[in-house]
């Protein structure tokens, strides 16, 4: 087995993203709050359209303040990889076996992302983040493995950390 593999949290652009989501869940009550008080009996959908928006902003805004929220306030290794497994601390605070886990990079129409399949009962042993399963609910929708481990906040790219990864696992096909 290769040697343990660390890679510690760099917090800074997660702190600085951090305040980009929570402005998104603000706009996103000012748009539904607004939305309310347009409704009426005159009303042509518009306001309906103002509340639905908002909402989506605001639950959007939480989910990613509270993916950021775990990598800004973490301190130590962001991801440590050994024999036992992989530990993403953003994702859980128990490593994941290797056995469990299926991974590869992909190219999600803007960037790559290193995402991951973790296999029952290991994902349940494991007590993934909140956030991180509603990530895992959208990636689901797009047919994309259901796990992200973030390159944010490590200073490695997507590839990079699949380097790393493929000396203990290889990727899937």
């Amino acid at each position: 087995m290769p040697a343990p593999v660390l890679l510690p949290n760099r917090p800074i652009l997660p702190r600085l993203l951090l305040l980009f989501w929570v402005a998104e869940i603000a706009v996103g009550v000012l748009f539904a709050v607004a939305g309310y008080g347009l409704l009426g009996p005159s009303g042509n959908g518009g306001a309906a359209v103002l509340i639905l928006m908002g909402l989506v902003l605001a639950v959007a805004g939480a989910v990613m303040a509270g993916h950021c929220w775990r990598s800004a306030r973490l301190t130590g290794n962001a991801i440590e990889m050994t024999e036992a497994g992989l530990m993403d601390r953003r994702l859980s605070a128990h490593p994941i076996p290797w056995e469990a886990i299926s991974w590869k990079v992909i190219f999600n129409g803007r960037s790559y992302a290193l995402q991951m399949d973790v296999a029952e009962p290991a994902q349940s042993a494991a007590q993934i983040a909140w956030s991180a399963r509603a990530l895992g609910l959208f990636s689901r929708l797009l047919r994309q493995p259901e796990f992200n481990v973030a390159a944010l906040g490590t200073g490695l790219s997507a590839h990079d950390i699949g380097q790393r990864m493929a000396a203990f696992k290889p990727p899937t096909a």
